[in-house]
């Protein structure tokens, strides 16, 4: 029977029933990788402080209530929408600006100029000041009694955060591709070529992966594009422990000889507070670090290198 047979009202059922078993794989989707997600943090690392580890435990929890929050709104569950509302628009800032956090927390070990750590930094707040505060305005506003007056600006604003954060995490992603091959090319050795490749396709499935998010947006699938975002955000915060394992061999310098003495494991247990594996506690580091060369966020004193600051964990 041809699709023209089919009867308006039960072509829109048909299309809604598919859209929540979509909705409903995505939301176990979502929430399968947090709760790993959190498990992970709280069992790999040794100190719950800094803000890699914050940052990490937050976008990783909001996970869950920013999807619960689209489940209320998604579906027919009685629930208020003032309440739908904020569960979505709270963990989202968590979600977002918490992702782009851990990228920048991570950035100085790859990357050693505190003016551009602290240019990166400035433009992560402006830029969740200057999304996530419109959009709370009109997102509350289209719930009003008076949601004619906010609707059209929602549609519009809902595309410009949607790009400007795209951007903001395709800037962090290039500036890693970049000072990465810059290190690679002062080590030469096989081994930092393929970790340089390995780092490549994982920042470019990152990329891929936020692309289709805007993509999805902007094919007119509005409400597919806002339960896949939360899932490309799991899959970008559980890329993280590949990516940081990876960043950290480049960042000591990792030679042929000692290759297997400063494996992953064990210089992300030494230098970011990591429990990664069985045996006795790393040594310490204590070479001193100049505070006004780094940003006094990320500033410890504990670091194996020179004006790399470490230990965000």
């Amino acid at each position: 029977m041809s699709t023209a047979a089919i009867p308006d009202d039960v072509e829109f059922a048909y299309s809604d029933e598919i859209q929540r078993y979509i909705f409903s794989a995505f939301a176990g989707i979502v929430w399968y990788n947090a709760v790993e997600l959190i498990v992970v943090c709280f069992v790999t690392f040794r100190r719950y402080r800094g803000c890699y580890f914050w940052s990490l435990l937050v976008s990783s929890f909001s996970l869950i209530p920013h999807v619960l929050g689209y489940i209320f709104l998604l579906f027919p569950l009685d629930v208020s929408p003032w309440l739908s509302v904020s569960f979505v628009l709270v963990p989202w800032c968590g979600m977002v600006t918490g992702q782009s956090l851990v990228l920048w927390s991570r950035l100085h070990l790859v990357l050693q100029s505190p003016k551009v750590l602290w240019g990166v930094l400035c433009m992560i707040i402006i830029n969740g000041i200057a999304f996530h505060t419109p959009v709370f305005v009109l997102m509350y506003g289209i719930i009003s009694p008076k949601a004619d007056l906010f609707t059209r600006g929602y549609d519009i604003m809902e595309r410009i955060q949607l790009v400007g954060f795209c951007v903001q995490e395709l800037v962090l992603s290039g500036l890693y591709i970049y000072e990465t091959a810059k290190l690679l090319r002062l080590r030469p050795e096989q081994r930092h070529r393929q970790i340089l490749v390995q780092l490549l396709v994982i920042n470019i499935f990152i990329l891929i992966l936020d692309v289709a998010v805007v993509g999805t947006e902007y094919a007119g699938y509005y409400a597919v594009q806002v339960m896949f975002k939360p899932v490309a955000y799991s899959i970008k915060l559980k890329l993280e422990y590949a990516i940081l394992g990876k960043l950290v061999e480049i960042a000591q310098g990792v030679t042929s000889d000692s290759w297997a003495s400063t494996s992953p494991r064990n210089a992300m247990r030494s230098d970011y507070g990591i429990r990664l594996g069985s045996g006795g506690e790393a040594s310490d580091h204590s070479q001193e670090v100049d505070s006004t060369t780094v940003p006094p966020e990320v500033y410890v004193t504990d670091s194996p290198f020179p004006r790399c600051v470490k230990g965000h964990g």
